[in-house]
């Protein structure tokens, strides 16, 4: 997992000027695997947590860990980064699609972008009128 988070966050540090990346940094109760700093007034842009699939039930316990551990009321922009090394990639995609409708914190769908990555609008756990946009992008690779 941490080889996989530190190519995503080369890549996040070299395309936003007047932003840091780190990996594995603390906000509010524990360390998120991605988080996204705005350099001047050192405001988090992004916080991201990065899983391998592992069935429904660790997945909605990896929503639970980002929402209830790591976001602040001023984090509105998240994503939970899922590396899947399962054969049926597809039915891993229709189990987020569809589970992720039962989560207590889902308020609605968002869009799509692609065949893996997808849009909600949840809210805070501590906060049920504030809104963050939250990302899911599943990742696919052959079992080595």
């Amino acid at each position: 997992e941490e080889g996989l988070r530190d190519q995503i966050l080369l890549f996040l540090e070299t395309r936003y000027e007047s932003t840091t990346a780190t990996g594995e940094t603390f906000n509010r109760g524990g360390k998120t695997d991605i988080l996204l700093k705005y350099s001047y007034d050192n405001s988090n842009l992004f916080v991201a947590e990065c899983k391998f699939w592992h069935g429904a039930s660790e997945f909605s316990k990896a929503i639970n860990q980002l929402f209830d551990r790591y976001l602040t009321w001023r984090d509105s922009k998240v994503a939970l980064i899922i590396f899947v090394n399962n054969n049926d990639f597809t039915t891993v995609l229709q189990t987020i699609k569809t589970d992720i409708k039962t989560h207590p914190y889902y308020v609605r769908e968002n869009g799509n972008r692609g065949e893996s990555s997808f849009s909600y609008i949840f809210h805070l756990s501590q906060d049920n009128n504030k809104n963050v946009y939250f990302e899911i992008m599943a990742f696919h690779f052959d079992k080595l």
